[in-house]
Order: structure tokens, then sequence, then C-alpha cells
């Protein structure tokens, strides 16, 4: 019943295939061919909510459309043709509805969807409509959302520069820090710090490897946990 409800909707595939997905879908938008494909949306969701018990369920006008719970950590992404959605996001496997969002996915468009926080503070849902254009094609391109819940700022290294000062949890909300910065292609370490330079996590095999690329960071988890929970560095690749 549930593989009968995921393919009649639009299949969510994970990061690894979403990232050729996207590629291919940015491809289609530059044909010259006279018969326009048809149209379509991309949408990622992102679980960042710190939770060791349940993942991510994802409920669309009311039909489940995950197969399985997206656990923490964890991305996918799919294609919708272009209309007004409501996502209810619930604990996996149970009929607790964590937030909604409702919002008009248009033609030809990338959205992501963050599900951040915990259930302490309360679980967030942010809608990032992505634009692409700006972006360096001689560089690799990045930028940064602190999920961590918590009162202090974190800095985010890249190598041994400091890309990143001064972050908070959840400072996006407000539309800031959407804007890319290039950094230089190659395999490479990122590390978060708080303030005093203490180190809370990194990540040592970050593959920025694509030229003209984009890739979002995330920090998640809960500062101080040892666990499934403790805090990772994750980096999910847009084209």
């Amino acid at each position: 019943m549930k593989e009968r409800m995921v393919t009649k909707k639009s299949r969510l595939w994970t990061l690894a295939a979403m990232a050729v997905a996207i590629t291919g879908f940015s491809s289609c938008l530059k044909n010259s061919d006279p018969t326009p494909p048809e149209p379509q949306t991309l949408i990622a969701f992102v679980n960042g909510v710190a939770s060791p018990v349940y993942g991510l369920d994802i409920i669309q006008d009311g039909t489940k459309i995950t197969p399985t719970p997206i656990a923490f950590g964890e991305a996918v992404g799919a294609r919708f043709k272009p209309n007004t959605y409501k996502f209810d996001f619930k604990k996996g496997g149970a009929d607790s509805t964590l937030n909604t969002l409702t919002a008009l996915y248009d033609t030809s468009a990338y959205n992501t969807i963050i599900v951040y926080g915990d259930q302490g503070s309360g679980v967030e849902v942010f809608r990032l409509n992505e634009d692409f254009d700006g972006i360096s094609r001689t560089k690799t391109n990045v930028r940064f959302y602190n999920l961590m819940p918590g009162p202090d700022g974190v800095d985010v290294f890249i190598g041994a520069n400091k890309i990143f000062p001064s972050r908070y949890f959840a400072d996006f909300e407000g539309g800031g820090y959407s804007q890319f910065e290039a950094v230089d292609v190659g395999t490479t370490t990122i590390s978060v710090k708080d303030a005093a330079g203490a180190e809370i996590a990194v990540k040592g095999d970050a593959a920025l490897t694509a030229t003209g690329g984009a890739y979002n960071i995330y920090l998640m988890g809960q500062k101080g946990a040892t666990g499934t929970t403790k805090p990772v560095i994750k980096v999910v690749a847009y084209q």
C-alpha cells in the first residue's frame, strides 16, 4: 500500500541521486527545443530534527509520500507538477503532526524545505526558493545553515579559512544568509567551532568538487550530545 501511494505521487529519491537529477533539470530549462518539457518543480526535504527515536514522515495533501521515515540528517527530493500543496510533517510511524506548510510551487522552480528544531522548543519549517543565477562558475559555492538549537553563535571554517563567522541557530528565518560564498574546488575539511575556538563538529572528507556547483552546509544535532543526535555537519550538493 505504501509503495502504491508513493508511485502514484512523485517518487522521492536520496541526495546522491538528487544532485544528478537537478543538473539534468537545469539543463532542460536552457534547452532551445521548441517543444517545451512538461512543467515541473523540484522540492528537496531536509530533516534537521534532532530526535534519536523517530524519523520524519511527509504527508502530501493527505497521502504519505515517504516509503520509510526520513532519518535525522538525511534528505530526499522529488519532482512535482506545479501546484499548491500542503505538506504535513509527522513523527515517523505515528499520527503526530510536528508542523505543516502550505505553499504554491511554481513551474521550473527549485525549492528546499528544511525541517528543524526539537519537540522541546518546537519543530519549525523553512522554505527556500532557490536562485542559482549569481553563483561563481569558476569556483564552487557554499552557504551555511545552523540547525543546532542553542543561544551561542558558531564559526564555520573550510580548511583554515573562516568562511561564516558568528552564525546563530535559525538566523536564516528572516530570509538572510541565502547568498552563496565562492570557495576553492576540492575535497577539504569543514569544521564548526564555538566563539572560544573549541571544535563542535568536523567533516574531514567534504567533497566540494563541482566547479560552478552549489552546496548547502548544515550543522545539525544537539550540543553536548554523544549518541545519535551528536552535532554533525551535513553537505548537500545542488548541481
